[in-house]
């Protein structure tokens, strides 16, 4: 599963890379490099809920469908009036 979570960050020879250029302190980047590891693979084991489907309520489609019924009529009505003649 980590591996899976993680392939985009995984070169080609297996190895996860972790760079860190934030302060001159080669220390300082060690640690930061290793906080961000752990990170990562905190992120990585988290468990996702599960999603469940669900579906638009019967009210909502109709609303949706007479908001279409009213646009289309207000655009229809546009284009049927007469141009003025001078």
């Amino acid at each position: 599963m980590v591996m899976r979570r993680l392939s985009n960050r995984i070169g080609k020879d297996g190895v996860l890379r972790i760079i860190s250029q934030q302060t001159r302190s080669q220390a300082a980047n060690k640690e930061l490099a290793v906080e961000r590891f752990a990170e990562l693979l905190r992120d990585a084991l988290r468990q996702f809920p599960i999603r469940k489907k669900t579906r638009v309520s019967r009210a909502a489609k109709e609303r949706r469908l007479e908001e279409k019924r009213h646009r289309s009529v207000l655009k229809s009505e546009r284009s049927k009036r007469a141009p003025i003649e001078d």
